[in-house]
Parts: structure tokens; sequence; C-alpha cells
């Protein structure tokens, strides 16, 4: 095997990559397939002090793009690239909504990051509303 070509298990893991990258910056509508979500975010809020939700105006995260693999939970698009290794705890179906969270240590000795994205299998349209939870931060949008 040529060391230029990589091996037929790396050409393979190559071409998966760039169809999984393909299939994540398709356009909607273009594409439907019952394996992933495709998902678009509409707002950026986080939780003040007091409670009380604030949205924030002018958002970059507003208007990003991701896509989720439901088979395994893996997120690609620019908003979470970061979290790794994501479980799925619920598969989602007509009546219930499809669920990941993300587990990370903290600096601190016993401390722990939680991020949990849900999306509501239950929405009888096309587009299912989703919330991507971290921290404070509230992200908000649908996939289809």
């Amino acid at each position: 095997v040529s060391p230029l070509l990589g091996g037929v298990e790396a050409q393979v893991k190559h071409f998966l990559y760039l169809m999984t990258l393909l299939a994540a910056m398709t356009p909607f509508g273009a594409m439907a397939d019952p394996n992933i979500f495709q998902c678009h975010v509409v707002s950026d809020a986080y939780i003040k002090q007091d409670g009380s939700l604030d949205v924030v105006k002018n958002s970059p995260r507003v208007g990003q793009r991701f896509t989720v693999i439901k088979k395994t939970g893996e997120v690609i698009g620019d908003v979470m690239d970061s979290l790794k290794k994501p479980r799925i705890i619920g598969s989602g179906n007509d009546k219930n909504a499809y669920k990941l969270i993300w587990e990370q240590k903290s600096s601190s000795k016993n401390g722990v990051y939680i991020d949990y994205l849900n999306i509501d299998g239950s929405a009888t349209e096309g587009k299912k509303p989703f919330g991507f939870f971290s921290g404070s931060m509230l992200l908000s949008g649908w996939c289809e």
C-alpha cells in the first residue's frame, strides 16, 4: 500500500468525513434524511442573576446551523463543535423528545459541566423546536 494513499481504511474514513461535511452544509429542504436533524438557531439568551432571561441582541449564533446524527448524537456545526462524546438519553419519537447530554469535567476537583440538547419530537409540523442549555446560556430554534 502506498504511504500517500494511507490504505483503504483511511480512504473510507476520509470519504465518510467528506460526506458528513457535505450533508452538514447542504441547504435545508434539499435533503430530508431520517437519520439526521438539521437545525437552525433563532434565539440566543442567558439566565440573569435574578432568574429572568436576557435575549442577546445581534448574537453571532443566531442564524447558525448544525446537524445532529441521530444514531450517535454527534453534532456538526460551529455552534457546538467543541462538545465531544455526546450521550443520547432519549432517542425521540412522535411523543417524546430526542435528548443529548455532554458531560465535561471542570477545573475544580469535583466539578462537572453538563450541556443539554432537547429536540421536540412531538411537533406535528415539519419544524421541531429545540432548546440547547449550556450553563446559563440558552439557544433555541428548530430542526427538520
